[in-house]
């Protein structure tokens, strides 16, 4: 309440000021005044996360389909890290393998890659990649020096297992991966123009 009856004798004194000093004086005043009570920006470092969480579903001896998704991610000069988390259920592979070997590497893998703009489309390396058929824990990449090509990276997973809901519960599995790519890059507030959560990133202030 305090607060509000403060700001309402700031708002009545720039209207006696207008009253009393016309033309570019009195706007210089309302303007002096104005700048006053705006608070300074706040830089925040804001994240931005893509990837994907995948349990497979199948039925008899064959495979699920292959899951493969494609994400474009924009990089700008700001990015400031790049982190990718991964994991990738497969059970009983270890036992499995040591029956009949790697034949079930093709109908039961995950492969992630991380191209660089343009690179995929020449042919190139990836700029990160894993690779499994088997467990794999829950692990923390974090990529790069800060320092990464501007332009539209493409961010992709092949994967393919098997899930099997089976009459005894003990025997039911479902092959289960989950990837997750977040960059971050610096963000103003302005606590007069956005909401909460809400902010610009430095690339579009220019």
């Amino acid at each position: 309440m305090m607060k509000r009856s403060s700001t309402a004798v700031s708002i009545i004194a720039i209207l006696l000021a207008s009253a009393l000093t016309s033309g570019c004086l009195g706007l210089a005043a309302q303007r002096e005044v104005m700048e006053t009570w705006r608070e300074l920006p706040l830089t925040i470092e804001k994240e931005e996360t893509f990837g994907w969480d995948h349990t497979f579903y199948s039925s008899g001896l064959e495979a699920a389909d292959p899951y493969e998704k494609e994400e474009l991610i924009q990089f700008d000069e700001s990015v400031t890290m790049l982190v990718i988390n991964f994991r990738a259920q497969f059970p009983w592979s270890s036992q499995i393998e040591e029956v009949i070997g790697n034949q079930t590497n093709e109908l039961r893998y995950v492969e992630v890659r991380l191209y660089e703009p343009g690179v995929k489309e020449a042919g190139g390396d990836p700029f990160w990649e894993i690779e499994t058929s088997s467990d794999y824990p829950q692990t923390r990449f974090s990529i790069g020096n800060g320092t990464f090509v501007e332009g539209k990276w493409t961010f992709e997973v092949e994967a393919r297992g098997y899930g099997i809901t089976a009459p005894i519960e003990q025997l039911s599995f479902h092959d289960h991966f989950d990837v997750y790519l977040t960059i971050t890059r610096p963000c103003v507030r302005f606590d007069e123009v956005h909401e909460s959560g809400e902010c610009t990133y430095l690339t579009e202030l220019d």
